[in-house]
């Protein structure tokens, strides 16, 4: 651009050094100011520099309107040389501008004195200086950050930015931390956050608190996690883990121990959600870690008492329901997959309870429980499926052989005494035995089966275990549909009474009839009592049985006494269940009284078992009955507990020895001692015997000698009905010599 320089034209020297300093024109004195003036602006006008000028200023205003902070030029004294202010800071009223006032006019007074403070320090130190600073505008309390900056000796730049929505954001920002530090503090979860790209997981106080440990003590370690987790779970943990990392689902969650500082295990429910970048790639994974022991325990116990035995801890019914039907899928999956079932039922196990009470039975149970534990294989399974009553299933027997050895070595741990509060006790069992094949379908019908020869073993003296056949489930549905029958049988009158005589040796003559039932079957003809009478007692039929003989035995007793002016006295057989009816007696006296009878032309026989069955009850029972005139008799005297101090203490006036003696007179030395002893003991106690079982001669003879009053048997004469008796009996028909 030309460079104008006015000199004098003497001044040739300053000529030159304007010259060398670049000027292209000289105007020299004397010279004429309009000339001078002309010739500048057109030296002006040919340079461009108005134009530059015009649009560095329009370049300056377009980038000043686009900041959006209010600006203020500020002299010493703080009067406003200039302003530009914005919408969010507009202290111009129309009618009087802000220029050329004083700051103390236009705000308020301690904010002005604040900022002439800060405009004094940037002045005096040509520095910045920030102040922030709250304004009420249009009835709105507002935020502002002011930024002063000298911009000369005696001016400033004072640069106004509104942050009231920054302030807001970070009040809400800081709100929300306080309310998440006071969430944590009060949550009863451990939070855990985890930064993948620094492998460090922070861990709540909390989160450390629930394992025993304080704040310091665990670092940001993932092992101070996945280290603690117990090694059973640690294959789950990890594989869900990996799912939700990979994609594969929504969020984490599982449920794992973890060790406590006590060294004793935790359930905790672990919960989490990562975060991922735009390639879906995960950075960061946050969640939280709940305790659930206590409800895990409670789950746990429910289970337990859903599948154990609460007395024993053995499995109960439903567990062991479960894997016997597990057993059968793999038994009909391979052939070589084979399991065995023994069913045990404790012998005489009721009497312990009758004897020594519940709470003896109970430690009976268990420790029956722990013997057959102690005979089983690692994962063979004993349970308790009810009363007296354990199964074991026996897992890989491929054979029967096996299972017998197993079997034995129960019944011989069985065979061993307990002690019970200082008395031993011996509990045997009868065991039934299954060895399974495809064939079955349920676990019921190995369960079932298991239960026939349990039967089988009872019924074969007890004590013994019998193998399962399956002639026995046939006969067993045999005898289900001979109950069936039997229920119906006395709505049919297929039941009838025959009358055997009993006698005296002496005279041959007739001293009592015992009144015995008998079954016409419509299909199968008579059925044995020995047969029926065993499934009515199995079944509580006996009962209404019971009942029915004693009504139709005395209405045949009024019936002769009707027809032939007198009745021999009638012995019936009573049953256990009879006897623990709280009404027995008045049943009977109801009976009596419906037939115009007195009590003593009827005779009771009780067998020894029966007496054995909740002994007080008992005795009272036929306490009552004695008192009321009936008479007693103990039947097949010898077969059971035989104990002089069961004679003194019921009201029995008379014995009948089992045939079972009687039938082994003559044929070894023994029995006629046996006989004999029985004999002289009833005497001493003022009893009278009735030998049952009498078929000869030769045994007549013996027990005549032996001083037996009294017979019963086929010798003298087989059971007949009423109208085949010829009452009154005159003895003539007996064969005693």
């Amino acid at each position: 651009m030309p460079v104008l320089m006015v000199t004098g034209l003497d001044d040739m020297e300053s000529i030159h050094r304007a010259y060398e300093a670049g000027a292209t024109d000289f105007i020299t004195k004397p010279f004429n100011w309009l000339v001078l003036t002309q010739r500048i602006r057109h030296m002006v006008r040919e340079s461009g520099l108005v134009d530059d000028l015009r649009r560095s200023e329009a370049k300056n205003r377009a980038l000043l309107s686009a900041v959006p902070d209010a600006m203020f030029r500020i002299d010493s004294d703080g009067t406003i040389l200039e302003s530009k202010e914005s919408k969010d800071f507009d202290l111009a009223d129309p009618r009087n501008q802000v220029t050329g006032k004083k700051l103390y006019e236009i705000l308020p007074l301690n904010v002005a004195q604040n900022t002439m403070k800060a405009m004094e320090n940037a002045l005096d130190k040509d520095t910045t200086e920030n102040l922030e600073y709250q304004l009420t505008l249009d009835g709105t309390a507002r935020h502002f950050e002011a930024r002063i900056v000298a911009s000369g000796q005696n001016e400033a730049l004072i640069i106004v930015r509104d942050i009231t929505e920054r302030r807001r954001g970070e009040n809400a920002l800081r709100e929300s931390e306080e309310r998440y530090a006071l969430a944590v503090q009060g949550a009863s979860d451990g939070l855990w956050d985890w930064d993948m790209r620094t492998n460090a997981i922070y861990y709540s106080l909390r989160w450390k608190s629930m394992l025993g440990w304080e704040d310091g003590e665990i670092g940001s370690s993932p092992d101070e996690w996945f280290g603690r987790i117990h090694p059973e779970d640690m294959e789950q943990f990890r594989i869900l883990l990996n799912a939700h990392l990979e994609g594969a689902s929504p969020h984490f969650e599982v449920e794992h121990r973890i060790v406590h500082r006590d060294h004793t295990y935790l359930w905790v429910l672990t919960r989490g959600i990562a975060v991922r970048d735009e390639a879906g790639k995960p950075y960061r994974m946050a969640g939280s870690q709940t305790d659930v022991t206590d409800r895990r325990r409670a789950e746990d116990q429910l289970l337990r008492d859903a599948l154990y035995d609460p007395l024993t801890g053995l499995a109960n019914r439903s567990l062991l329901m479960d894997r016997l039907e597990q057993s059968l899928g793999r038994a009909k999956r391979s052939k070589n997959e084979t399991f065995a079932i023994l069913f045990l039922d404790l012998d005489r196990f009721k009497n312990v309870n009758d004897t020594l009470g519940h709470i003896a039975g109970d430690k009976v149970l268990t420790g029956v429980g722990r013997k057959l534990q102690s005979c089983v294989r690692p994962g063979d399974t004993v349970a308790r499926i009810g009363g007296d009553e354990f199964v074991i299933l026996l897992e890989n027997v491929t054979d029967l052989p096996t299972a017998t050895v197993i079997t034995e070595r129960i019944e011989h741990n069985l065979s061993q005494p307990m002690n019970l509060d200082g008395q031993d006790i011996v509990m045997p069992a009868s065991i039934g035995i299954v060895v399974a094949s495809d064939d079955y379908e349920k676990p019921e019908d190995v369960l079932r089966d298991a239960d026939i020869a349990v039967y089988r073993a009872k019924a074969a003296g007890r004590g013994c275990h019998v193998i399962f056949d399956p002639s026995m489930y046939q006969k067993a549905v045999a005898l289900l549909e001979l109950e069936g029958d039997l229920r119906r049988a006395i709505e049919r009158q297929e039941l009838f009474l025959q009358y055997q005589p009993i006698v005296s040796l002496e005279t041959g003559s007739l001293v009592s009839l015992e009144a015995l039932i008998r079954w016409q079957h419509p299909e199968r003809g008579i059925v044995s009592p020995d047969e029926f009478i065993p499934l009515a007692e199995e079944s509580g039929l006996i009962g209404p049985i019971g009942e029915w003989v004693l009504r139709k035995a005395c209405e045949q007793i009024s019936e002769w006494q009707t027809s032939c002016g007198s009745s021999p006295i009638v012995a019936v057989n009573i049953s256990g269940r009879q006897l623990k009816q709280s009404d027995f007696a008045s049943v009977v006296n109801q009976i009596l009284d419906e037939f115009g009878l007195s009590p003593d032309c009827i005779e009771l026989e009780i067998t020894e078992s029966v007496l054995m069955d909740n002994l007080e009850h008992t005795n009272a029972v036929l306490s009552e009955l004695r008192r009321m005139g009936l008479h007693l008799s103990l039947d097949d005297f010898g077969t059971g507990y035989s104990s002089l101090n069961y004679l003194q203490r019921f009201p029995m006036q008379k014995l009948k020895l089992d045939r079972s003696f009687v039938l082994r007179l003559g044929l070894d030395s023994s029995s006629p001692e046996i006989v004999a002893a029985i004999l002289q003991l009833a005497k001493g106690l003022g009893l009278d015997v009735v030998a049952e079982g009498v078929e000869t001669s030769e045994a007549a003879s013996l027990l005549r000698e032996m001083g037996c009053k009294l017979a019963q048997g086929f010798y003298f004469a087989r059971p007949s009905d009423a109208e085949s008796l010829h009452l009154p009996y005159s003895g003539k028909e007996a064969r005693v010599s």
